[in-house]
């Protein structure tokens, strides 16, 4: 399960390349699209793109400019679309490392090979850092299981999500991966799942100061701003609001 953020202001272009991925069946399976750079930076506050699809030529914040802002929040893989094959526009790109230079109108086939090879370079360095994190000392999770099914808490906390479906993910059975969350973290599914969110949704409040309540509550799976409200305030003690307020301008008491 990888994260691809795709942009491009023109609306068709946009829905076609999404419909070209879901139909290539790349391991893609969560896609998260914008018209501009700007749009693009404020969906990166609860969306964390492996990989970056991005046209050049967009209005409020180019595709360049919206890469070199990317790689403040530590995005780093990018491939660029372009109806412009100009030199300038690809030597800036491999000055900001991008690893695909493409051109419009898009080959279905090229883009569905490039996203499957990327897949698994993406996958191969994450098992690279994971290893290298295990080597320096004991691992969060002593059961591999375990580890993936927080992994999936932290992709998929922005829906309604249950063990049922974190079981299925992995193959196991619903009653076992309970007792599994329960022994390795001493805390129920939903409790786990009420942590990660509300951890989210304080860096949201602090981080993304214009957005409003309603909209980081649907952020962190939420749908009704009532309950999100509730949960807020009896994990943290405050209301959003007050959270907001008392941590400062820019997150500092």
């Amino acid at each position: 399960m990888l994260n691809l953020m795709i942009i491009d202001d023109e609306p068709i272009i946009l829905a076609g390349i999404r419909d070209m991925v879901e139909q290539e069946k790349t391991p893609f399976t969560r896609i998260s699209v914008a018209f501009d750079g700007v749009e693009a930076l404020e969906q990166m506050a609860y969306f964390r793109p492996d990989l970056v699809i991005t046209d050049i030529h967009m209005p409020e914040m180019d595709g360049l400019a919206f890469i070199r802002e990317a790689h403040k929040k530590n995005v780093r893989r990018f491939i660029i679309l372009t109806g412009h094959d100009k030199f300038e526009y690809a030597r800036e790109a491999l000055r900001l490392k991008v690893v695909e230079y493409l051109l419009k109108p898009i080959n279905q086939s090229e883009l569905s090979s490039l996203l499957k090879s990327m897949a698994t370079d993406i996958v191969t360095d994450k098992n690279k850092e994971r290893d290298e994190e295990a080597d320096k000392g004991p691992a969060w999770y002593s059961n591999e299981k375990m580890r993936m099914l927080a992994d999936y808490v932290h992709a998929n906390y922005g829906r309604d999500i249950s063990i049922a479906d974190a079981a299925t993910w992995l193959n196991l059975n619903p009653a076992y991966a309970g007792q599994l969350f329960k022994k390795e973290t001493g805390k129920s599914f939903i409790s786990y799942l009420r942590c990660v969110r509300m951890e989210k949704a304080k860096a949201l409040l602090l981080d993304m100061r214009e957005m409003s309540m309603d909209h980081i509550a649907c952020c962190v799976g939420y749908e009704n701003s009532r309950t999100f409200y509730k949960v807020f305030r009896e994990h943290v003690g405050q209301t959003p609001g007050e959270y907001r307020d008392s941590n400062g301008k820019n997150g500092e008491s």
